[in-house]
């Protein structure tokens, strides 16, 4: 089978990977180069964590996650994940961190409960005052996302892809798997998966009522020598309330070398923006220190940490953070790992896309698994 794949982000390329281990002829297409600087999965580095609040069902497909992330990395040849677990802090006992603190403890993942004088101890960039729920989670980590998407590029093409950069769709044929290019171009295949993204309303309006781009702005920081030592083997960290939340990054050390730096990121989302406009691409000082002021209270002086840079990511989001895998037509499916928490789950999602296509796993299944039925 040739199957068309529009979008080359985590999911678009994770399908491809998938696909062409199965035996299936493969065309990639983006609006932009391949793959794409941006599209959502494109940055330094992305967490993966268990830590799943009430969705008990992306808590139980981070197992499925780590299995698929395992396969990557042996058709690459090297692994592009630290495992650094994660600590899951919160103010309040009803919320999220407590949710997901419950449900990994009655699933039976291992998790440790911290007490403020032994999360200073363990972990002192980290501040215990008026903690009520602390936790460690050693199936947290760190995927270095934008060289997990370059190496399933390459991986692609050397397995025989064909890669169409700066080949702007504007209109699917869902029943006849025949795309058609802004250069005014059609390419046919035999399946068409549209994995756009926050572009995919613009492609598919239909979906504008279930899927709403939102501008989203993470800053890196800048830390002095101790406080890069202390963070040196440091956990991510998840710090999500009722009302609003952070998820830190920690600084690791790339396989080629590289240092990554501590990255910070506003869990709310905004809803708003428009992934075609330039400016919006470009974050003000205001936003960028906005997101700083998230961890204030939650690591220990965190005065010294500065600002270094900010970057604008567009997620997908849906109103449940849900995954969304759909037909739309006989010959077409839509596909977004959506709502800023889909990266840790590309590799497993390109498996059940394949496994979908190869008549292994049922359509319905697959929308039920994809949306966190499990």
């Amino acid at each position: 089978m040739h199957v068309l794949i529009v979008g080359c982000g985590i999911g678009g390329l994770a399908s491809a990977w998938a696909l062409q281990r199965d035996g299936h002829r493969v065309t990639l297409l983006d609006q932009g180069t391949i793959p794409n600087p941006l599209a959502s999965s494109f940055d330094n580095h992305r967490l993966i964590r268990r830590a799943y609040g009430k969705h008990v069902g992306y808590m139980h497909m981070i197992t499925h996650a780590w299995e698929a992330w395992q396969r990557l990395w042996g058709d690459l040849g090297k692994e592009l994940a630290v495992r650094t677990g994660a600590v899951a802090v919160s103010v309040r006992d009803d919320d999220f961190v407590a949710w997901s603190r419950t449900a990994m403890r009655d699933a039976g993942y291992p998790i440790e409960d911290l007490s403020p004088a032994a999360l200073s101890q363990r972990f002192p960039m980290i501040a215990p005052d008026r903690l009520k729920v602390a936790f460690h989670d050693p199936d947290g980590g760190v995927l270095l996302a934008s060289r997990i998407v370059r190496a399933l590029t390459r991986l692609a093409v050397e397995r025989g892809a064909t890669a169409l950069p700066h080949a702007r769709v504007v209109s699917v044929d869902a029943d006849r798997a025949e795309l058609t290019l802004a250069d005014g171009n059609r390419v046919r295949g035999d399946l068409v998966i549209v994995a756009a993204g926050a572009f995919t309303t613009a492609l598919l309006p239909r979906f504008a009522g279930t899927l709403t781009p939102s501008r989203q702005v993470v800053s890196y920081v800048r830390m002095t020598d101790e406080l890069l030592s202390l963070w040196r083997n440091g956990p991510a960290i998840i710090g999500i309330d009722t009302d609003s939340g952070f998820y830190l990054v920690p600084p690791v050390t790339a396989p080629d070398g590289a240092e990554m730096g501590l990255k910070i990121g506003d869990h709310l989302f905004s809803l708003e923006g428009d992934p075609q406009a330039p400016g919006e691409r470009e974050a003000t000082r205001e936003e960028s220190q906005a997101v700083l002021a998230q961890v204030e209270g939650r690591l220990a002086g965190a005065h010294r940490y500065q600002l270094e840079r900010a970057r604008v990511c567009f997620y997908t989001v849906e109103r449940q953070e849900r995954f969304q895998t759909q037909p739309i037509g006989k010959a077409a499916w839509m596909m977004s790992n959506c709502s800023g928490h889909g990266f840790k789950f590309g590799a497993c999602i390109g498996e059940a896309v394949a496994d979908m296509v190869a008549g292994r796993r049922t359509a319905a299944a697959l929308q039920s698994w994809a949306s966190g039925q499990t």
